[in-house]
């Protein structure tokens, strides 16, 4: 019965995962090819470390804030491209970006037409735009897996002591 629970448990937070986060996010970044663009400046650029209370270990970031104007509006983007915010133990990929967007640079900004407020600076499905899909199935499959093979087991159980009652 606790296999079932926990197998319940980790169906449930992979399905939210994958398809509360990693899915949309895959199809916005497919749909940012399409978005129509406008100019904008970088704000402010630089490598964020995060440091564990309970580790020694650091992982990094690049935080790019950018403004652009759509219709007269002034917006603040912080999305380099889908998946750029997630952080890694390699400092040289956050310096690697934000070498690229330094400070004051302008920059070409694809925004979401139906949502000027969402825009991507480098538009696009990238590797790391799959990384809450994948990280959501990590969690279903095992799920899948501890949820069915006690549900099945009980199905061959009650079929087989059908099949001996009969014979």
């Amino acid at each position: 019965m606790f296999v079932l629970c926990l197998g319940v448990v980790f169906l449930s937070v992979g399905f939210l995962v994958t398809y509360l986060l990693g899915l949309p996010l895959i199809e916005q970044a497919k749909a940012s090819k399409n978005w129509p663009t406008t100019e904008g400046v970088v704000l402010n650029s630089k490598v964020v470390t995060h440091r564990s209370s309970n580790s020694s270990s650091s992982t990094y970031s690049a935080k790019v804030i950018y403004r652009y104007q759509v219709e007269g509006q002034n917006h603040e983007g912080k999305t380099v491209w889908f998946g750029s915010d997630l952080s890694t133990s390699n400092r040289s990929l956050a310096e690697e970006t934000v070498g690229k967007y330094p400070n004051d640079k302008k920059v070409t900004v694809y925004y979401d037409p139906q949502d000027p407020a969402a825009a991507v600076l480098e538009p696009g499905v990238f590797k790391s735009t799959y990384f809450y899909y994948l990280f959501g199935w990590l969690f279903m499959g095992p799920g899948i897996l501890m949820t069915g093979i006690p549900l099945f087991r009980s199905l061959f159980r009650s079929l087989f002591r059908k099949f001996r009652r009969e014979a």
